[in-house]
C-alpha cells in the first residue's frame, strides 16, 4: 500500500540532513511540506493544486504504479509525477539509496523534479522539447522550487549534497534521454540562480547540445569525479543565487521559464 504524505505543521528543511538515519516517511513529509510552501509562494504555481505525495511500498516501481509497466529501457527514476492520478510517486528503495548518499537533498531533488513535471504538463502545447532538454528543464524548475524552500542555507562544505542527486540520478547510458550528469547539475544550479542561463525552452535545448553562456562552469562540472569538485566550483554552488535584471533571489518560475538569457551567443561544449 502506498503511503501518502500529509502536509501540515511545517518544519525547517535542513540542507544535507541525513534522512537515511531518520524515518524515511517523516523525511519525505518534512521535505514535501517545504516544497509545498515554495509552490504556494510562486505566482506561477500558487493557484495550482499541490499534488499528494505517495511513498510506494518496497518493490513497486513508479511506472507500474502509474498504470503502466516498468519498460526494459526505463531510466530508473526514483520519483515521477503521474498525470492519471495527479500524484507524485516515489520509489521507496531507489529513494532510500539516494538518501544514504545525499540526505534530504535527494528527497528534495526527486520531489522537486516531479513537481516540475506537474507544472510543465499543463504548459506545453503541441510542440515539445526533445526528451533530454525536457528533463533538463524539469531539473531547472526543480532548482527554482528547492532554492525557494525556507530554511535551506547551504554552506560550501555541503555543496556536494545539493547537486549530487542530479549527477547521480541516471547513468551515462541514459544521457540521450535525460541529459548528461554535468548538464543535469548545471540545470539544477540554474534554477538555484547560480548560472548565467535560464529555464527557458531555448536555454535548455542549448544546454542539451552543450551550449551555455558560461562555458567555464559547465567545463568544471564535466571535470567533477565522484562529486568531488574544485574549491572555486564549490564556492559558486554555495553562493547559490546571484541577482540578475528581472530575476530576483530566490528565483521564480515565470521569469526563469520564459526568460531570454540576455547573454552572448553561447559556445558549444563537448559532451
Amino acid at each position: 500500500m502506498a503511503l501518502t504524505a500529509s502536509f501540515s505543521g511545517l518544519q525547517p528543511l535542513a540542507v544535507g540532513a541525513q534522512a537515511a538515519g531518520d524515518d524515511l516517511e517523516a523525511a519525505v513529509k518534512r521535505t514535501g511540506q517545504q516544497l509545498r510552501q515554495s509552490w504556494g509562494a510562486d505566482p506561477s504555481t500558487a493557484s495550482l493544486p499541490f499534488p499528494a505525495i505517495d511513498l510506494l511500498a518496497a518493490g513497486t516501481g513508479v511506472r507500474k504504479a502509474c498504470g503502466g509497466s516498468d519498460p526494459p529501457d526505463d531510466p530508473g527514476s526514483a520519483g515521477i509525477y503521474c498525470p492519471g492520478s495527479a500524484r507524485v510517486l516515489l520509489d521507496r528503495m531507489l529513494l532510500k539509496r539516494r538518501v544514504e548518499q545525499y540526505g534530504d537533498s535527494a528527497i528534495a531533488y526527486w520531489i522537486g523534479t516531479a513537481l516540475a513535471e506537474r507544472f510543465l504538463s499543463g504548459q506545453r502545447g503541441t510542440a515539445s522539447l526533445p526528451p533530454a532538454a525536457a528533463n533538463l528543464q524539469a531539473n531547472c524548475l526543480a532548482g527554482v522550487l528547492i532554492g525557494a524552500a525556507p530554511g535551506r542555507k547551504p554552506v560550501e562544505a555541503q555543496a556536494r549534497l545539493e547537486w549530487g542527486p542530479a549527477m547521480a540520478a541516471y547513468n551515462s547510458s541514459q544521457a540521450e534521454r535525460m541529459g548528461t550528469r554535468p548538464q543535469r547539475a548545471y540545470a539544477l544550479l540554474t534554477g538555484f540562480g547560480a548560472t548565467e542561463s535560464s529555464c527557458s525552452d531555448a536555454d535548455m535545448a542549448a544546454l542539451a547540445s552543450g551550449r551555455v553562456p558560461d562555458p567555464a562552469l559547465l567545463d568544471q562540472l564535466e571535470q567533477v569525479k565522484d562529486e568531488r569538485a574544485s574549491s572555486s566550483l564549490m564556492a559558486v554552488i554555495a553562493s547559490r543565487c546571484r541577482p540578475r535584471p528581472q530575476r530576483s533571489c530566490p528565483r521564480q518560475i515565470r521569469p526563469m521559464k520564459w526568460a531570454l538569457s540576455g547573454a552572448p551567443t553561447p559556445t558549444p561544449r563537448g559532451r
